[in-house]
């Protein structure tokens, strides 16, 4: 049932694409910024997560 699900959600992507590219949005330029705002800003909080988790695990 899950593999059923993962194709659903796949095809809901791709037609949420071809829509945003027939509205006339630029979805390249978008994946290029969110791409961008997430390595400057989300991920550096999750390696900071993760750091110091392992740093408390090896203190113990």
């Amino acid at each position: 049932m899950e593999k059923k699900w993962i194709i659903i959600d796949a095809a809901l992507i791709a037609a949420f694409f071809v829509l945003l590219q027939i509205a006339g949005v630029d979805v390249r330029l978008w994946v290029i910024i969110i791409v961008e705002w997430s390595t400057k800003f989300v991920l550096p909080w999750i390696v900071l997560y993760w750091l110091v988790r392992w740093v408390k695990s090896v203190e113990k």
